[in-house]
Parts: structure tokens; C-alpha cells; sequence
């Protein structure tokens, strides 16, 4: 595991941005970390556990003049997910161009991780692994397969080791696949079960790869789906979901026949297999979720097949 080592954190606000910036300094890690900290609070959160933050928006073209660059890993985390399409040359910035200058600033780490997403391959009915060629099916999707090309071009460039991390829906108490699932069981929302068959890890086993990775960093960047080893039914999901509920999931739809899957085989064998079972972090979704413990910020739009909103 990562530890006694300076590390940065682009995007320490966002959705895994927030909690990997914490775990990292409860490993014994220097922690920086840079985000716009547009909401009250999110800053102090963040320097009361010792980690120094720097406020800039990665979108401005000097975003990280006067940042120090002399860290031994960075992990990349700023992307734009829910309206992507609303300003494609928005997400353009955020999830390309930024990177790029990322790469540029950071070239002298000894590994950069790049948290890219599944999404930039097709749907199967198997599961892609990383020789799988992208088909990135929405504009979300290219963008973040071009943050890839960028993240490639200046590891070669540069000779900066870096890890194309592409991962495939995180969840926990707060958000994911299964969260969203016991959310709609709790308001009577039928499961949509166009999308029969999905990829889920549990936050922590995620943020654990996530470090991990960074052994395996190279030049060209090393491409690692990071996600569960087992494909999971979404009815089996919310049956299970709906008898720690008490609470009898309701269903439309009918099934496709192809997902967005990945195999995670090489994680596996790299880095070691997730520690949480699915049905432990089912456990702790339905025991969260019905004490409504966190407010729904962006449900995952799991079951949409067209692209994000």
C-alpha cells in the first residue's frame, strides 16, 4: 500500500475525489489536493485531516502555474459526468484539454493514475478487457477516451509512468448502482431491467485499487479496468436489496441482452481481488438508505444507454 509518499489529488471534492484524499493521509501520506471548493465547508473538511489544498479551476489554461509539481504520485480525479452534453465544449476542457496540461505540469511523477471510466467500451454480453478496442457510445465517453489519448501521449513524451485506470461504478452508502436500486425499492419506483447484468465494487475495495495501481504504472500508460470480478444481476440486486428492505421491489422492462461490463482479471492478478462481498455492501446500502442518511446528490444513471444528462 501507499504510504510516506507526497502524493496530489486533482479533483479532491468530486465524488471519489473526496473520500480518496482523506484515506490517502490516513496511510500516512503528504497530501495535496486542488479543486475549486465552490461549497461551504468542503475545504476545511479537507485541511482538518492535514491535507493542504490548493483553490483553481483545472479548466483555466494557467490552472496550475504556482502548484509544485515534485510528487511522487498524482491522482487524477476531475471530470464532468452529468451534463456532458449541456456544454460540449465545457466537458471538452475538463475532460481533455485539462488533462493534457495535468500531464504537461506533473510530467516528473513517478506515477500518475488517471481515473477514466468503463464507459469507453461498447456494451457486451461478456465484458471488455483491456485489449478490447474503445467504442465510446456517448459524447461523455469520448471525452474521457480523449483524456486517455492525452494522459498517453505525455507519458511517452515526457517518460512519465501512468495508469489508465478505467473504472466501472464504485458504490457505497452515498452513491452507485445499488444505492440508486434501494432508493427507487424505498419510493416505489419500478427497476428498469433493460440493463440485466452490471459491474459494481464496493468504494473502499475501489480506492484500495486505485492506490495499489500505482506499482504497476509504466510508459506507455498501463490500461486497468478497475471493477468486480463477477458480473451481477440487477433483479438478483433488488431482490436481495428489497428482503433487507422488507420491502417487495417492483420491475419493468425487458432485458437487452448486452451491458456495460468489464472483466477485471488482470486487476485480479495485479493487485488482488475485492475484500467486500456484494451482499456486505447490500447490507450497508439498505441499512443507509432507509435511514436516509445521505441526500441523493446525482443519481448514477446506470440504466441509461444514450449517454448521461
Amino acid at each position: 500500500m501507499l504510504t510516506g509518499k507526497r502524493v496530489m489529488v486533482v479533483g479532491g471534492t468530486g465524488k471519489i475525489g473526496k473520500h480518496l484524499a482523506p484515506k490517502l493521509a490516513a496511510l500516512g501520506n503528504e497530501v495535496h489536493a486542488i479543486a475549486r471548493f465552490g461549497k461551504p465547508g468542503q475545504r476545511e473538511r479537507l485541511e482538518a485531516l492535514g491535507i493542504r489544498c490548493f483553490a483553481t479551476d483545472v479548466t483555466c489554461p494557467v490552472a496550475f502555474h504556482g502548484i509544485p509539481n515534485d510528487y511522487d504520485v498524482v491522482f487524477y480525479e476531475a471530470a464532468i459526468k452529468f451534463g456532458s452534453e449541456d456544454d460540449l465544449e465545457a466537458t471538452t476542457e475538463l475532460n481533455v484539454r485539462a488533462v493534457g496540461r495535468a500531464m504537461e505540469h506533473f510530467a516528473p511523477t513517478r506515477a500518475f493514475l488517471f481515473a477514466s471510466s468503463g464507459n469507453v467500451y461498447a456494451d457486451s454480453a461478456t465484458g471488455a478487457d483491456e485489449r478490447t478496442l474503445p467504442r465510446p457510445p456517448s459524447f461523455y465517453a469520448m471525452t474521457r477516451l480523449g483524456g486517455e489519448w492525452m494522459v498517453d501521449y505525455f507519458s511517452r513524451r515526457n517518460s512519465t509512468p501512468a495508469v489508465l485506470q478505467r473504472i466501472f461504478y464504485g458504490y457505497h452508502e452515498e452513491f452507485g448502482i445499488p444505492t440508486d436500486i434501494a432508493r427507487a425499492i424505498r419510493d416505489g419506483i419500478p427497476i428498469d431491467l433493460t440493463t440485466e447484468f452490471v459491474n459494481v465494487i464496493w468504494l473502499d475495495d475501489l480506492m484500495d485499487a486505485m492506490i495499489a495501481s500505482w506499482r504497476v504504472a509504466s510508459v506507455p500508460p498501463k490500461v486497468l479496468n478497475l471493477t468486480s470480478p463477477e458480473r451481477y444481476a440487477v433483479r438478483a440486486i433488488a431482490e436481495r436489496l428489497g428482503e433487507l428492505m422488507g420491502i417487495e421491489p417492483r420491475f419493468k422492462g425487458t432485458p437487452k441482452g448486452t451491458s456495460l461490463l468489464g472483466d477485471a482479471a488482470e486487476m485480479v492478478r495485479l493487485l488482488g481481488p475485492p475484500k467486500t462481498s456484494l451482499d456486505e455492501g447490500l447490507r450497508r446500502v439498505a441499512r443507509s438508505v432507509l435511514a436516509r442518511e445521505h441526500p441523493l446528490d446525482h443519481p448514477t444513471q446506470w440504466e441509461r444507454r444514450d449517454g448521461f444528462r
